[in-house]
């Protein structure tokens, strides 16, 4: 068990549960941006362009282990991986959007 759940999964409380799985700096968009198909993994550096190769290929793992997203991986030269949510992750769908839209309602404007 990671630590973050070993901390916040102590509280007993559904939300802290929730933030266990999905809290952290990169995963509420990276599921975010599967709810309109699958991606690949250099899609989603594109999109997410700030986040480092290695932040991305464990917050991936991570989300898989937790069973909101699943990797499928096609036998071909050269292999192709795509990652998608899973039953589970799309429950998560209504609350990602609406995520989405408070931002777009209430932007951070910098250097004001």
């Amino acid at each position: 068990m990671r630590k973050t759940y070993e901390q916040m999964v102590s509280c007993d409380c559904g939300t802290a549960n929730t933030l266990a799985v999905i809290g952290g700096k990169w995963k509420i968009m990276i599921l975010y941006h599967l709810i309109d198909g699958k991606k690949r993994f250099n899609e989603l550096m594109r999109i997410l362009n700030s986040i480092t190769p290695h932040t991305l290929s464990k917050d991936l793992k991570e989300l898989e282990k937790d069973g909101l997203i699943e990797k499928h991986t096609f036998e071909i030269i050269p292999p192709k991986t795509e990652y998608s949510l899973t039953d589970k992750g799309r429950e998560l769908e209504c609350i990602l959007i609406a995520i989405n839209k408070f931002g777009e309602k209430y932007p951070i404007k910098l250097n004001e």
